[in-house]
């Protein structure tokens, strides 16, 4: 997708904060363009009427049968008329269009050159679903647990890591979900690490102590996110969680790095 924003892709633009809940006007046009500029590429196999009743008919509006300014200014002027949310639906309803002819992968990487240059917190997986983007060094350090726990040894804790991935790029995020299924996913780690499977994480962290096998500083980290979680987000909890969104985000990736933390422990 090199004429994707082919000269400014390589400037500081899509760089800086990105935008939780937008799809400004000139970025719904852009879209436009790139899907019918790889219809039009590809006319046999994704012709371009396909797209523009797509694109009408999945956002609710009458198509016409033949728009009398053609296809792209009809739909340009039609997403125009939508909730924010409805353009990343759009874009989700295209793509099995797009993969299903082989040009999945293509379709992907044009959406996400454009949705990094409008700063958009989002970005389309390789199976057409949306995740919410992260700062870069958190984003590794995510891709690096994902890593570390896709083994036969962590396959328990892989799953709860997944789910709590899952809550997280949800809309609207599942906040509660994001954080309980992430520190599941720690304690199922740190239970296996220290072959301790029917130890709950505060017992672990005992035996951690009596063992000194790690830095009294972390030790007390770890057992100060044990008790967020036992106040805040904990199964069978009796309050409201109330933890506000960059509570979140800290609860969340102290988590991930907890979890790369306990797997490469000698």
């Amino acid at each position: 997708m090199g004429w994707i924003r082919s000269f400014s892709s390589e400037l500081d633009g899509g760089r800086g904060e990105r935008t939780l809940e937008d799809a400004p006007g000139p970025m719904r046009q852009e879209l436009v363009d790139f899907f019918f500029g790889l219809a039009e590429h590809h006319h046999d196999e994704i012709p371009p009427e396909h797209v523009y009743r797509v694109i009408c008919q999945s956002m609710g509006i009458s198509s016409s049968g033949s728009p009398y300014s053609g296809y792209r200014y009809a739909a340009g002027r039609d997403v125009n008329k939508v909730d924010w949310q409805r353009i990343y639906d759009l874009i989700s309803r295209l793509w099995p269009d797009f993969e299903r002819q082989g040009f999945g992968t293509r379709f992907r990487e044009g959406v996400n050159r454009i949705l990094a240059a409008h700063s958009t917190a989002w970005e389309l997986d390789e199976n057409g679903r949306f995740y919410r983007l992260l700062p870069l060094s958190a984003q590794a350090q995510v891709a690096e647990a994902f890593a570390e726990l896709n083994v036969e040894r962590y396959q328990p804790a892989f799953v709860l890591f997944n789910t709590a991935r899952d809550a997280f790029d949800d809309r609207p995020r599942r906040d509660r979900d994001a954080c309980c299924n992430m520190f599941d996913a720690m304690e199922s780690v740190a239970k296996e690490k220290f072959q301790l499977p029917d130890a709950t994480f505060g017992q672990v962290m005992v035996n951690v102590h009596q063992a000194n096998t790690m830095n009294p500083q972390i030790l007390a980290l770890l057992r100060s996110v044990n008790d967020l979680r036992n106040k805040n987000f904990g199964h069978g909890m009796t309050i409201l969680f109330s933890l506000s969104g960059p509570e979140v985000d800290f609860a969340y990736l102290t988590c991930v790095a907890a979890i790369l933390l306990l797997t490469r422990m000698p």
